[in-house]
């Protein structure tokens, strides 16, 4: 007995095209979806929090001994630089970057870390000259 074809009932693509769209999807088309998702995500991400001006007049009325090249270094990190402060105000975000700069460029804590001190133990040794710094910062006008 041989196999018989039978005939292609037109009402499953009817039902096809209902399902799915009139033509069925293409790769190229979900890749693009995808590309565009991502490209939002991105645009979420490096939402701005703070403008460059913000900054800059906050860290000279709260640091009036800060050189100038590193009030505009510090707005211009903390305002193009990713990383998220929503939530968090100004003068948290300002301390933060300063801390962190004046941590990895003026003292031995790199080196700490690479010989084996604990990230804990490291930042314990170097925050007082931190802190002695950013004080220094906060008194005196250049």
């Amino acid at each position: 007995m041989g196999h018989t074809r039978r005939p292609v009932s037109s009402s499953l693509f009817c039902q096809r095209d209902f399902l799915y769209g009139s033509k069925p999807a293409t790769r190229s088309a979900t890749v693009l979806s995808r590309r565009q998702r991502k490209k939002q995500r991105q645009e979420r991400r490096r939402k701005q929090w703070f403008h460059q001006y913000e900054i800059e007049y906050f860290i000279r009325r709260e640091y009036p001994g800060c050189p100038e090249a590193a009030v505009l270094y510090y707005a211009w990190e903390i305002c193009t630089r990713w990383k998220n402060w929503q939530g968090v105000s100004i003068e948290a975000a300002v301390d933060v970057t300063i801390q962190n700069h004046l941590r990895h460029e003026f003292t031995d804590y790199d080196q700490m870390l690479m010989v084996g001190v604990h990230r804990k133990d490291a930042r314990k040794r170097v925050q007082p000259r931190v802190r002695a710094m950013m004080a220094s910062w906060k008194m005196s006008a250049p």
